[in-house]
């Protein structure tokens, strides 16, 4: 699949109108981390947000937000950061374009994540939710993430591993298969991090919202708000995931060394 290809599926992914009405007016677009007491997928988000920024506990400087999608991660950010501090990038001009209406006076760009036109040193943290898996490649993405970074800098972020492409098709390449964490770490440290911390959350995300929107799918279907083809390519994806020993959520962290 080339680059316009990829962006027409995933733009129509993202935007797509049931995915938008699940997801609410915040338009995020990850599964979120579930609590005991989460209430809904756009509180998953956000509770996925406060996990991930406990990583960076002094939250000075600037930070890049890297596939930040439709500008809700970005948009997020600014309750820690001012917006002349935060710059969000995504590949897709229609993404972009609602990123910028979502996440105001930050600095949004038009931009690939594995060619990154930032000078060395940039950034003194890098945020990337749930996209990593889908650049070509995640191992190119590593290594300007820590080119951009400057030293002492983190990269933060929520990602998918998996043994096979079978579950995204044409949306990720082969490049992007691991066989198992270790070797997934292996790649932070090859690209030069240290201090690599990993923690599997396949149940308090991935599993949790894989069990909600199946819910709410079904809820929709019975009122009539969806035909029942939808329900079925819907409902029949989603066991299939769930079913899987294939897939695995982590959340990362893993900081660029001091000079």
């Amino acid at each position: 699949m080339d680059k316009n290809e990829f962006l027409t599926v995933f733009d129509n992914l993202i935007l797509d109108p049931l995915t938008r009405d699940y997801y609410g007016q915040e338009e995020f677009f990850n599964v979120g981390y579930w609590r005991s007491d989460t209430q809904n997928q756009q509180e998953a988000s956000f509770n996925l947000m406060e996990k991930l920024l406990e990583a960076i506990p002094d939250k000075q400087g600037n930070i890049l937000d890297v596939g930040c999608g439709l500008g809700a991660t970005t948009s997020y950010l600014l309750k820690y950061y001012l917006p002349g501090d935060v710059v969000g990038i995504n590949i897709s001009p229609k993404q972009i374009a609602r990123s910028a209406v979502n996440a105001p006076n930050c600095k949004i760009i038009c931009m690939d994540a594995v060619q990154m036109e930032f000078k060395d040193d940039t950034f003194n943290n890098i945020i990337c939710v749930e996209a990593a898996f889908y650049f070509n490649t995640r191992e190119k993405f590593m290594k300007e993430a820590w080119r951009v970074l400057k030293p002492g800098g983190k990269l933060i972020l929520s990602d998918l591993v998996f043994n096979t492409t079978k579950y995204f098709g044409d949306l990720v390449v082969p490049q992007n298969i691991v066989q198992d964490i270790e070797e997934y770490k292996g790649l932070y440290q090859q690209a030069g991090f240290q201090q690599i911390e990993v923690l599997e959350a396949t149940e308090e995300c991935w599993n949790t919202h894989s069990r909600d929107f199946k819910s709410w799918i079904e809820k929709e279907f019975q009122v009539g708000e969806i035909d029942e083809e939808t329900y079925k390519v819907n409902v029949t994806a989603i066991d299939d995931f769930l079913s899987s020993s294939s897939l695995n959520y982590l959340l990362v962290s893993a900081k660029k060394p001091v000079k």
